[in-house]
């Protein structure tokens, strides 16, 4: 059994009436074992092909039929008892300080998460749960990369149910205090009307259209890519070349289907704002509402590929503390695509103290208009073409850097979330006397950096970020 993440030291009086333990949907455990089942089906019915179409066959069983149809109905009833056993000892509850979660009959696990470390409740509804109408509650904690716990599978009704109790719960954990006196771990404070009110109800911000989304993908660099792999490929089976076909045929499948799961995740794209969160929906296939809120964004990113300057769109990613790691991570997608326009009206709402003038000049300028400190001239030789972009500025509660000519970049972190600063001087800035800032954020896509300042500008920043991020930090 693995270890609760919490202690009694950390609660010292658990409620007097415990919570009601409640078990998953029944059918919870043929939604996660769908997939290797409809693979035995598609096993089965490939073997009986022949068959079906009245060609003869080797049987084999040797003659013992009756034999090998116990022998499966013992396996199936196994696999029905077993589906049984997972179900009746897979229970969860919501305490007045944590949701909890066991599972297993032999190898028991017993999963806990605070209110206080939630960072996001997401809801999923793959295809075969769509069906059954059922969902699953993804709860992220911050943590390393299992900080997961999943409750697959409840009704829909009672999955969105859950989810907006966890919500309300961990919004009145960040803005009261628990009473050690309250055996119940009730507030001191009544939740805000921000957090009382259901996430589901809320303002669109941006809502994408999917031919939208699948043209910003044919213009990437993966399509480009897959492009090219398809016509050698055609060409390699044309001029009977095996080492080729051998090797641009998995490179291609494994390229294609990175562009496929791309479509699929930020298909039906809309962003909503109720309170003081976010609510993401997105995907074709396995719909999923993402709840995050606003506090809990560590610092976002806009970029620009440079087939994307053609249409003049932006992608937006966020550094969420918990949330899954990876170029595809959908928790971290902010704004799959979006004009420069959408992009700024995100920024502004998720960066409260970010002007939008400020946000422009980040992603469109160069130069050291709107309070940018630019790189020195001596970095023209280490960045050629973009030396004029590389910069940043500081706003009353956002630290803003740029970079790029081709491929923008334009980078966000609040003050008060800025983890570490490091300042680092490679043998190349060395000889031209400039140095780098980075900015040391939770992990996510999103890697803050000022490149090439000035030695005696890059010691300034750190310096002076080192008390902007400790007073930030003071009044939050």
């Amino acid at each position: 059994m693995t270890e609760p993440q919490t202690t009694a030291a950390q609660h010292p009086q658990e409620p007097a009436q415990e919570q009601a333990w409640s078990h998953l949907h029944p059918l919870s455990p043929l939604l996660r074992g769908g997939l290797a089942f409809a693979g035995v089906v598609a096993y089965v019915v490939s073997q009986q092909v022949d068959s079906l179409f009245g060609a003869q066959r080797d049987d084999p069983t040797r003659g013992h039929l009756g034999w090998a149809a116990l022998a499966v109905l013992g396996v199936l009833l196994a696999i029905v008892a077993g589906a049984w056993l997972s179900w009746r000892f897979s229970r969860y509850r919501v305490t007045g300080t944590l949701i909890e979660l066991r599972t297993g009959f032999v190898f028991r696990q017993h999963r806990q998460v605070r209110f206080d470390r939630i960072q996001a409740v997401d809801v999923g509804r793959p295809l075969l749960a769509r069906l059954t109408g059922l969902s699953e509650v993804v709860v992220q904690s911050a943590g390393g990369k299992d900080a997961q716990l999943k409750l697959s599978f409840l009704a829909d009704s009672q999955a969105q149910q859950v989810r907006e109790q966890l919500l309300s719960l961990a919004s009145r954990v960040d803005g009261g205090r628990l009473r050690v006196d309250d055996p119940g771990g009730v507030l001191d404070e009544a939740p805000t009307a921000a957090a009382a009110e259901p996430s589901h109800v809320g303002q669109r911000v941006v809502k994408v259209p999917n031919a939208r989304v699948v043209q910003a993908i044919l213009f990437s660099g993966q399509s480009l890519s897959l492009v090219l792999m398809a016509l050698a490929l055609f060409g390699a089976v044309i001029a009977s070349i095996g080492g080729a076909v051998a090797g641009l045929g998995p490179a291609a499948l494994a390229v294609g289907s990175t562009v496929v799961k791309r479509l699929l995740h930020e298909g039906n794209f809309e962003l909503l704002h109720g309170g003081d969160r976010l609510r993401i929906r997105h995907g074709l296939t396995d719909l999923r509402a993402t709840t995050v809120p606003l506090h809990r964004i560590q610092a976002v990113e806009a970029s620009q590929p440079l087939p994307w300057r053609l249409t003049g769109w932006w992608r937006l990613r966020m550094n969420v503390a918990g949330a899954a790691q990876g170029e595809d991570a959908t928790e971290t997608v902010l704004l799959p695509v979006g004009t420069v326009e959408e992009a700024i009206e995100v920024l502004v709402l998720v960066l409260p103290g970010l002007p939008r003038e400020v946000a422009t000049a980040a992603m469109l300028g160069d130069g050291p208009g709107h309070g940018f400190t630019t790189a020195t001239t001596r970095a023209k030789r280490l960045d050629p073409v973009g030396w004029r972009r590389l910069g940043y500025t500081v706003a009353p509660e956002v630290l803003v850097t740029r970079r790029g000519r081709w491929w923008r970049v334009a980078q966000f972190v609040p003050h008060a979330r800025v983890q570490s600063l490091r300042l680092s001087q490679g043998p190349l800035e060395r000889s031209r006397g400039v140095a780098s800032v980075t900015l040391v954020s939770t992990p996510g896509p999103v890697s803050p950096v000022a490149s090439h300042l000035d030695l005696a500008e890059a010691e300034r920043l750190l310096e002076e970020q080192v008390g902007r991020s400790g007073l930030a930090r003071r009044r939050t």
